[in-house]
């Protein structure tokens, strides 16, 4: 067995929950895996065997007042692999992890564990087009051992917006995956557990619950979100699960005020545990400008939930249309209204969707192989 490091953000985010579930089904194949980050992050038991938390500290100074976390980062790292038998490190997210794991490397010498660099999506289509991050990105990602990303089109943009050369190891693709066993279908929802977050809604029947997850960055659209509901609730009695937080939370909440949609309409916030809410409801909804992935839809899949999404990035790959759920152009918020309200309608094709959701899951998405995968890069660097 090995000593892998694992570097990420603690934030609430899809590149969080696959870092630290790396780490934890490491952990339980007998790894010891040190995870570096600035906070504890969520999803992350610092009490399981195998795994050693490393706080990152960037401490503020006169020449650097908001904090040095790159190289605070590449320090721990240092410092770790100078201490224990290191053997890899990986990054998820080019800046700063990989940055911050390559400079460790040059530190470290003949000691130097290899990296591996996991890019997520924001660090391809966002920071690899800025002019102010795009050199030293590039050199990060291309001094790295090995470069993997979860869906073919961000392989495909990977390679064009770092200018792949010719020579070096291509982008692998290792799709994320999913814990199906915490993430599956139930027989029967906890209603009661759910009507607690909608203490002002009242329905003379069972209301139809749509839900949304995610990290509330514009991109995501939550105003979408919100707009596809307003239209849904006109003609299906239904209530509007919203999990996660961050920077678009204001906005939200002031647009389902404005709506008047504030008695149906719950925002959770970060929950350590979604899958009892995916559970609780039937249609899964992410109207994103783009995905790399999309693992709030995978986690939803799982579940036996529906998916209404764009037609994005690698959303396609994941979500089936007409099978799984439905696709659609960004900004279609009448077409996405219509497909929730297709599938609230209908039972019986929102039960084959779930059954078909699960399966391909079963078959495609499951945590074991995806492990397999992560561990085969890692003995091929040795």
């Amino acid at each position: 067995m090995s000593e892998i490091g694992i570097a990420c953000h603690a934030s609430y985010g899809g590149s969080v929950v696959v870092a630290t579930e790396l780490a934890s089904a490491l952990a339980e194949r007998g790894h010891q895996v040190h995870v570096f980050a600035a906070e504890v992050p969520p999803r992350f038991d610092v009490n399981a065997a195998g795994l050693h938390f490393h706080l990152v500290k960037s401490p503020t100074h006169p020449l650097f007042p908001s904090g040095e976390y790159t190289l605070a980062l590449a320090s721990a790292i240092a410092d770790v692999g100078a201490k224990t038998q290191l053997s890899v490190v990986h990054a998820h997210y080019g800046i700063p992890h990989s940055t911050g794991a390559v400079l460790a490397k040059q530190i470290l010498g003949t000691r130097a564990p290899k990296v591996v660099t996991t890019l997520h999506g924001t660090d391809v289509l966002t920071l690899g087009l800025a002019p102010e991050f795009h050199s030293v990105l590039r050199y990060s990602i291309l001094q790295s051992d090995a470069v993997t990303v979860p869906s073919r089109y961000l392989k495909v943009m990977a390679e064009r917006n770092f200018a792949w050369p010719a020579d070096q190891t291509p982008v692998r693709v290792i799709g994320n995956s999913v814990d199906v066993q915490r993430f599956r279908p139930v027989a029967t929802k906890n209603w009661e557990r759910l009507a607690a977050l909608f203490p002002r809604a009242s329905f003379s029947t069972l209301p139809k619950v749509l839900v949304h997850n995610s990290n509330f960055r514009a991109l995501k659209r939550l105003g979408d979100v919100v707009e596809v509901f307003a239209r849904v609730q006109r003609e299906v009695p239904s209530v509007l699960l919203v999990i996660g937080d961050g920077p678009e939370r204001a906005a939200t909440e002031a647009l389902v005020a404005k709506l008047g949609l504030s008695d149906s309409v719950s925002l959770v916030g970060e929950q350590a545990d979604v899958a009892w809410l995916l559970q609780c409801s039937d249609v899964f909804i992410l109207p994103s400008e783009t995905e790399s992935f999309g693992l709030a839809a995978l986690e939803a899949l799982s579940c036996g939930v529906p998916v209404i999404a764009t037609s994005v990035g690698g959303l396609p790959e994941l979500v089936a249309d007409g099978v799984t759920g439905f696709l659609h152009p960004v900004g279609e918020v009448g077409a996405m209204a219509r497909s929730v309200v297709t599938l609230f309608g209908d039972d019986a094709m929102r039960a084959r969707f779930s059954a078909e959701a699960r399966s391909q899951v079963e078959q495609r998405w499951q945590r074991g192989p995806m492990i397999d995968q992560y561990e085969a890069v890692y003995r091929s660097l040795k």
